[in-house]
């Protein structure tokens, strides 16, 4: 079984020191450490934040410095730093100095829950260790605790969390603080899965199946291009926010609602509802399929709380699934195409 105590241990007692940054910073812009920045999440923070200079400066992490999407954000203002989760010196170099770290981790690149585990706890380390204030981190919540099946890809990221709590900010006897301050989101289903993960696929001639196992629940989703107003929002009143867990969506939707959307945006072409069942998902032959249908049971569940109403107070404008199709029908179809 899969334990955090196997990582790390006592970390009440670690990070006297830092490396460089300080809690009583002077005033001017605050510099926001943004990891996965060359993503679809960190991307789109990155790209928010950098729209008010004179708030923040934006130093995106890669391991593809000269990849287009990081000469893109340097384009527009970012600092560019090379650093690799699993290389703790590369990662104090990088949050040296800085105020924020937007921290997201990913699972699918290796597939391996551990290992995105200990880059997590690497990156708060660093920060800590460098004197970072505020980490927002992406968070989950414990799936294989709710409904007792493996969820790789978000008990990891419950795993992190846990580790971020316990290092929450306290103050000895003697007035001295230890930890770091946290935010954390917990994202709902992204829109943009509709054109890359879970686009639908061809059934026949201009007919295609939304293959989703919802079974007759509703699915929270959201633009994950709107998390970067979000972030925004919160750092502009950064103390509501610590120790804050941010359940968040946009609207909840059947496959009736997403069916129909899709049809209304489509007007040459069919989409229909295949009716695909969890357990019709578990069997699927791709990498992945078993994780992703304990995904969906979660959903099911009834146990993934999401707040509209809050998200909404934090992004007034966040798109709905319609609004969304709207604007990003292109994407889309050029998936559709790549269906043929």
């Amino acid at each position: 079984m899969f334990r955090l105590d196997w990582f790390r241990k006592d970390p009440s007692e670690k990070y006297r020191m830092g490396c460089g940054s300080s809690f009583d910073a002077s005033d001017g812009p605050r510099t926001v450490v943004v990891f996965g920045s060359t993503g679809l999440l960190g991307g789109a923070i990155a790209r928010r934040l950098l729209q008010e200079p004179f708030l923040y400066k934006v130093r995106c992490v890669t391991r593809r410095s000269s990849g287009e999407k990081a000469r893109e954000l340097a384009e527009h203002g970012a600092v560019i730093v090379n650093a690799d989760l699993g290389e703790t010196k590369s990662l104090e170099k990088a949050l040296e100095g800085a105020d924020i770290m937007f921290l997201t981790t990913h699972y699918w690149e290796e597939k391996n829950k551990e290992k995105e585990v200990i880059k997590g706890l690497n990156a708060i380390d660093a920060a800590i260790q460098c004197g970072v204030k505020h980490i927002i981190f992406n968070g989950s919540e414990n799936v294989k605790k709710i409904i007792g099946k493996e969820c790789s890809h978000l008990d990891s990221k419950s795993a992190i969390e846990e580790y971020i709590r316990e290092v929450e900010i306290t103050t000895n006897d003697i007035g001295n603080t230890t930890g770091i301050n946290f935010t954390i989101l917990r994202l709902p289903f992204w829109l943009e899965n509709f054109y890359s993960v879970f686009k639908p696929h061809k059934l026949k001639h201009a007919v295609y199946a939304v293959a989703l196992p919802l079974e007759g629940s509703e699915l929270d989703v959201m633009s994950v291009e709107d998390v970067g107003e979000i972030v925004a929002s919160i750092l502009r009143r950064p103390r509501q926010y610590y120790g804050k867990t941010l359940n968040l969506s946009v609207e909840s939707l059947s496959m009736e609602n997403i069916v129909d959307t899709f049809n209304r945006h489509f007007d040459n072409r069919k989409f229909t509802d295949p009716k695909i069942r969890i357990k019709d998902m578990e069997k699927f032959q791709f990498p992945g399929s078993k994780d992703l249908a304990a995904m969906f049971e979660f959903y099911q569940s009834g146990q993934a709380v999401r707040d509209i109403k809050l998200t909404r107070k934090l992004n007034p404008h966040a798109l709905t699934f319609d609004r969304w199709l709207s604007e990003n029908r292109d994407k889309v179809e050029e998936a559709l195409r790549e269906a043929n």
